[in-house]
């Protein structure tokens, strides 16, 4: 059996976790299936409310709210695969900067675009 596929030495799927451990799993759960994902999908909504309801100069608007919804997601989905086993003792935390830093630059470029957008829009 694979190294990487056991917790504590147990099978990953049938390790016995402690409630503390347990109650770090939902909160990290909340965190990587929860706020982004959430995230994602109200920026998805709002671009498709966008695209249907405003008229084609606001439609750059709309793909942008595409775009970071699809980046949102994608940093979700790449968070996730990447956290590693958080029991194993002989692997150091790690905070989560550099993903909060991702995040942050990705939504000012994404408003910087909006600001762009719609100083363009109320110029024409």
């Amino acid at each position: 059996m694979k190294q990487d596929l056991l917790v504590r030495g147990h099978r990953r799927t049938s390790v016995l976790l402690t409630v503390s451990e347990l109650q770090d799993i939902r909160a990290w759960q909340r965190t990587f299936e929860g706020a982004y994902w959430r995230t994602a999908l109200a920026a998805f909504s709002t671009g498709l409310l966008i695209l249907k309801v405003f008229t084609h100069e606001f439609y750059k608007i709309g793909i942008t709210f595409f775009i970071f919804g699809g980046a949102m997601l994608a940093i979700s989905v790449w968070r996730r695969r990447t956290a590693g086993d958080v029991f194993d003792p002989s692997i150091p935390f790690k905070t989560s900067g550099n993903w909060v830093l991702l995040t942050t630059i990705i939504t000012m470029v994404t408003y910087l675009v909006f600001f762009f957008e719609i100083y363009r829009i109320s110029k024409e």
